[in-house]
């Protein structure tokens, strides 16, 4: 395999050696230096894609990493995104979401990074930015995460060995490991947390033709409201069904969640412990997968009961 077909299919043929039978890209200096300068260029993306969620749903941001991880092929960061991915939830995805994920295997098979252009047409400019920060990061993870599987094949010799390139591979891996362990320890304790988290089970409401619009509503955003592990952990195991109601411009509805359940009744119960106000449309978005800023308009106050 030479050059010229490497470039047309970058991530079987990392280090353009045909004597080199691990066919994935590891760190060396020129494949790690464009996404360090990326990095460079994107770093308040960066912060804005684990720090704003109206910049970068975390969801999505944990799709655009897997589907870098995919194309380059590393397990480690595969295992420790796919535990941040399960403890998230999945969610259904937007045909937008859907052009982010395109863009990033691209990135990927180029094994550099893209013109950003085509997302500006539907994405403000600082999503932009940290989606382009989130590939960077992922890429220099992948890297690193694949240089230790190639030190492991020079070591069980199923990789020739080169003094220099192994002195390199030890280098690269020996930097990254004081955030390799702890991102290691997180997605451990995330994959413990997502495997106890109790399922949501069947919600009980009133008939069909007995609930109300906002009854059928939440019934139908409720695995949404309780995709992520910890909330499940959290809510469905409380020790008694606390009574939450829920008021929709002039439809009401009560939501009892706890004791590995939940359960929706029309109106506003006498019992009710507090009144979460807004409107139908938030709602309505959540439950079609788009809910942006509009969650910011939701107010509680404390119920009568």
């Amino acid at each position: 395999m030479n050059a010229a077909s490497c470039q047309s299919h970058p991530v079987t043929c990392p280090n353009v050696n045909d004597r080199d039978p691990f066919q994935r890209r590891t760190a060396t200096l020129g494949s790690v230096l464009p996404w360090i300068a990326e990095l460079g260029r994107t770093i308040p993306g960066l912060v804005d894609s684990y720090a704003r969620k109206d910049v970068l749903n975390p969801r999505t941001r944990e799709r655009i990493i897997l589907a870098v991880t995919e194309v380059n092929g590393c397990r480690y960061c595969a295992w420790i995104h796919g535990s941040w991915q399960d403890f998230l939830g999945d969610v259904p995805t937007g045909t937008a979401e859907d052009a982010l994920l395109v863009y990033a295997r691209a990135c990927a098979d180029a094994g550099r990074p893209l013109d950003p252009g085509p997302l500006a047409e539907t994405l403000p400019p600082e999503a932009i930015r940290a989606i382009r920060a989130t590939v960077a990061q992922i890429e220099v993870s992948n890297l690193v995460g694949n240089t230790v599987d190639g030190l492991l094949a020079r070591a069980t010799r199923a990789r020739p060995f080169d003094p220099l390139a192994t002195l390199q591979e030890i280098a690269a891996v020996g930097a990254a490991l004081p955030l390799a362990v702890p991102m290691l320890g997180a997605a451990a304790f995330l994959k413990a947390v997502e495997r106890i988290a109790p399922r949501l089970g069947d919600i009980d409401k009133p008939e069909a033709g007995e609930a109300n619009l906002l009854v059928h509503v939440l019934a139908e955003a409720m695995p949404l409201l309780l995709a992520n592990a910890a909330v499940r952990l959290v809510v469905l195991n409380l020790p008694v069904r606390v009574p939450v109601a829920v008021r929709a411009g002039r439809t009401t509805a009560t939501m009892r969640v706890g004791q590995g359940g939940v359960t929706l009744e029309n109106g506003v119960a006498g019992d009710a412990v507090a009144v979460v106000e807004g409107e139908v449309d938030t709602l309505l978005k959540l439950v079609t997968g788009s809910l942006l800023r509009e969650i910011a308009n939701v107010r509680i106050r404390p119920g009568r009961g």
